[in-house]
């Protein structure tokens, strides 16, 4: 199986946001209203996964869906500007159409679980509208992973499209506004990844 850092390999150089692609505050025209995904047979239990998050109207390019209480979903939200957190909820257009997501979880063993709920709910196939583009797992503490939490890592990226692993940050820990932190290149490199992905898809 494929190491989850492989996925993480980027050309340098500055990330760009899409150009007119919509920023976070740029949905309009609907209300958020949340209810749970309809199991299917082979669907977690609705108390482990995703509930769904309605919204009309134009979405942003990229909605940021946290698989737990406190992954890191609004400071990527922040700091990608074509970006717009779900809280724990599976984006559900209205009209119906493809919602390109990321599932964003830190890297203990609480939240490497819900990504892999979150990861087996989206592969049981009742999320339609969704395109899953990834997860990010961001680091819960300084230092490398422990074996048995990168074993976990590595288990889930074989059940998503692709894993971007980002660093500790300390300063983000302690509060400052992610926008004006000096972040790890790890950082520009998703960036790059998801405004080229994001690119292709709106000249496909």
């Amino acid at each position: 199986m494929t190491d989850a850092a492989q996925w993480t390999a980027a050309p340098e150089g500055p990330p760009n946001a899409v150009a007119g692609a919509p920023r976070p505050g740029d949905v309009r025209g609907g209300r958020f209203h949340a209810r749970a995904v309809t199991p299917a047979r082979l669907a977690p239990p609705p108390t482990s996964s995703l509930g769904l998050a309605g919204y009309s109207g134009p979405g942003p390019a990229l909605w940021i869906s946290s698989c737990h209480g406190g992954a890191g979903a609004s400071t990527l939200a922040a700091l990608i500007p074509f970006g717009r957190s779900t809280g724990r909820y599976w984006p559900a257009p209205d009209p119906p159409g493809q919602a390109p997501v990321i599932l964003v979880a830190r890297t203990h063993a609480a939240g490497l679980r819900a990504a892999q709920a979150a990861a087996g709910q989206w592969a049981a196939g009742v999320l339609p509208n969704v395109r899953l583009l990834g997860l990010v797992a961001i680091a819960d503490a300084p230092g490398k992973l422990p074996k048995p939490l990168k074993d976990l890592l590595r288990l889930i990226s074989g059940g998503v499209p692709q894993v971007w692993e980002l660093p500790w940050v300390e300063a983000l820990r302690l509060g400052d506004p992610p926008e004006q932190v000096r972040l790890p290149s790890a950082y520009a490199r998703l960036a790059q990844d998801l405004n080229r992905i994001i690119s292709e898809d709106a000249h496909a």
